[in-house]
This record gives structure tokens, C-alpha cells and sequence, in this order.
């Protein structure tokens, strides 16, 4: 019988890469072995018939991942990580037309808890603040999210609600549209610091 190529399939997290030798059992047969590797960056070897049958879907991260989880469903944190994925990915909730419904996206990467909860910790994460995307045009990444107060937001929203530049007072939207930006881009510059005049000037992408 001629042998199945599994080269390429994926059976759960993991993605078969090659042929591995055989496993010899005892008596002389064998069972066949496939190259893997995980979602997670992990190279396994596989036997194939764990493949089809559905008993290794990972490299065994999948059940630490289900162990983290619930250790630490109940906290501040996963229930932050939770509703970022619903309201960008279930058309179900009620404020997908606002995230997922204009195409913001929560990033691969942070669809891991675990991965999301160690660049929360690294960021400043405490139970006093709530994730905040800097452009709110693009989607939740690390380049794009920060930790912030309610305080440090209603100084920031008033900060931008009404500029004066040129001599002319205009709010940050109206700004934004005479200069070809969008408003999220003009304020986020000037989150970062920069002048009215080089947040204006300044062509997107530079």
C-alpha cells in the first residue's frame, strides 16, 4: 500500500514538515513518523497514526496553555484579553460594529493568553488601568496599545478636543481633515509629543 504524504496537512496545532524514520517496534514492524512543527515554534516527531487519530494535536504546549488559562480565568487581565477578542472577532457582541465590524483586528499573536499576559506585565499593566490603542484606525498590537487611567484618557480626549494653530482654533478632527490625516494619527503624534505644526506637515508612513 502506498504510504499517505502528510507533508504540509495540518492536524491541530501542528503542521507536518517531513518524513522521520520509522519507529521500529518489537517483533520488527514499525510505525511511521512525521516531522512537525507547532503553532508555538516547537519540532516534534509524531507518529502517524497520532495524527490521524487526533491524540497529538500539539507539542503539549495546548494542555499548559488550557492549565494557564484556567488558573487564571477569573482575573482582571483574561477578562480584558477575553472581551478585546470578542468585540473584534463575534459578530454576536454587542460592540463589534464599532471594532471587528470597521476591520480592527486583535494581532495572531495575542489570540495566546499567555503571550498577551507577558506583554501586559511588561507594559505597566496594573488593576487600575485599561488597554487603550493609540491609532484607533488599527488593530490591537503591541506597537499599538499602551496601559492607561481614566484619568490620563478624559486629559488626553480634552487635550486634543480644541487646538490653536496659526491663530486659528479648530478641534483636533477638523485639523486632521485639512491636513489629509485621519484624527486618530493627528492625536496620536501628539500623544507622542510632537508639534501641532510637524503632526500636521508630516506625510502618513513618514
Amino acid at each position: 500500500m502506498a504510504l499517505d504524504d502528510l507533508t504540509g496537512q495540518r492536524f491541530g496545532r501542528l503542521v507536518v514538515i517531513s518524513r522521520a524514520p520509522n519507529h521500529v517496534c518489537p517483533g520488527g514492524s514499525y510505525s511511521v513518523v512525521w516531522n512537525c512543527v507547532c503553532d508555538c515554534g516547537n519540532r516534534v516527531q509524531v507518529l502517524a497514526n497520532s495524527l490521524r487519530n487526533g491524540n497529538n494535536k500539539s507539542c503539549g504546549c495546548y494542555r499548559r496553555d488550557k492549565r494557564t488559562r484556567h488558573s487564571r480565568t477569573h482575573t482582571r487581565l483574561y477578562n480584558i484579553w477575553e472581551n478585546m477578542k470578542q468585540r473584534c472577532r463575534n459578530p454576536n457582541n454587542r460592540q463589534y460594529a464599532d471594532y471587528g465590524g470597521r476591520g480592527i483586528c486583535v494581532c495572531d499573536e495575542w489570540l495566546n493568553f499567555e503571550v498577551f499576559y507577558q506583554w501586559a506585565l511588561s507594559n505597566g499593566y496594573n488593576d487600575s488601568l485599561s488597554i487603550d490603542r493609540i491609532d484607533n484606525d488599527k488593530g490591537y498590537t503591541p506597537d499599538n496599545c499602551r496601559w492607561t487611567d481614566a484619568t490620563t484618557q478624559a486629559n488626553n480626549r480634552r487635550f486634543c478636543r480644541y487646538i490653536t494653530y496659526n491663530g486659528e482654533t479648530r478641534t483636533a478632527s477638523q485639523w486632521a481633515e485639512i491636513a489629509g490625516i485621519s484624527a486618530d494619527l493627528f492625536r496620536g503624534r501628539l500623544y507622542r509629543g510632537w508639534s501641532v505644526e510637524r503632526a500636521l506637515s508630516t506625510p502618513i508612513g513618514r
